[in-house]
């Protein structure tokens, strides 16, 4: 009686709650299991008085303690579509840590090494959003603000920027010297003026506006204009550069 038998090889990468997934090569089992810390941060950078006060780093570990072999592994690693690889030797260390210091949607391929040379890989997309914060208190001459669009690896271009604006006009002390003051916005890219708004800010009380922007590219700029009134105003702007899979 002859009796045939089947050897067959089995690729299967599965991504279940950022991780990775089992992987089968012909009798030798190993599992590429990729524990993310997250997969959507936000960074921050802050403007007091139109100076730079603050830009944060984020950090995203990327753990492979969950991987295993029937033969050792020997290498974890990471390649990233901004340029940057890291390699660390498995049987002393299962984590990778990878910083971020600008918004972009990236793409992270992983991959682990074992004894017998199999290169098990994968890919992971990793989204970074920005948020900008900008203040200037008693300013009757007003900064602009400049922020990039373009995203840290060259690639897909935020969704949207949405703008949040608050100009304030706070009564003086002396309150026969308060005026309302006729102000506007202009939202400037490289093809000239993308938006803008003009309103009054009464003397005493504030305006905000809201606006929103999809696919943003390049540098953009914030610039405020008083057109009326020499009251010195109190201005916030928060830019929030936004990303959808």
């Amino acid at each position: 009686m002859r009796r045939s038998v089947l050897f067959s090889g089995m690729v299967c990468l599965l991504f279940l709650s950022g991780c990775l997934g089992s992987v089968l090569n012909e009798n030798i089992e190993t599992v590429l299991n990729v524990g993310l810390s997250n997969e959507r941060i936000t960074i921050e950078t802050i403007y007091e008085q139109g100076e730079l006060a603050s830009s944060s780093i984020e950090t995203i570990d990327f753990d492979f303690s969950g991987s295993t072999s029937v033969e050792s592994i020997l290498t974890f690693g990471l390649v990233t579509d901004d340029g940057r690889s890291f390699s660390i030797d498995a049987t002393e260390e299962t984590t990778i840590s990878l910083d971020f210091d600008h918004h972009g949607m990236y793409d992270i391929e992983l991959y682990a090494i074992d004894s017998k040379g199999n290169n098990l890989t994968s890919s992971k997309t990793i989204i970074v959003e920005q948020i900008v914060r900008w203040t200037e208190e008693g300013t009757g001459n007003p900064q602009s603000l400049f922020f990039d669009a373009n995203p840290g690896n060259d690639g897909t271009p935020p969704s949207y920027l949405i703008l949040n604006s608050t100009v304030s006009n706070p009564s003086p002390i002396i309150e026969f010297n308060g005026r309302d003051v006729d102000v506007e916005w202009a939202v400037i890219n490289v093809d000239d003026q993308c938006m803008g708004n003009r309103e009054v800010v009464e003397n005493g009380g504030s305006v905000t506006w809201n606006t929103l922007h999809f696919a943003p590219v390049d540098m953009h700029e914030i610039e405020m204009t008083i057109h009326e009134g020499q009251d010195d105003l109190n201005i916030e702007h928060v830019v929030a550069l936004r990303y959808t899979e």
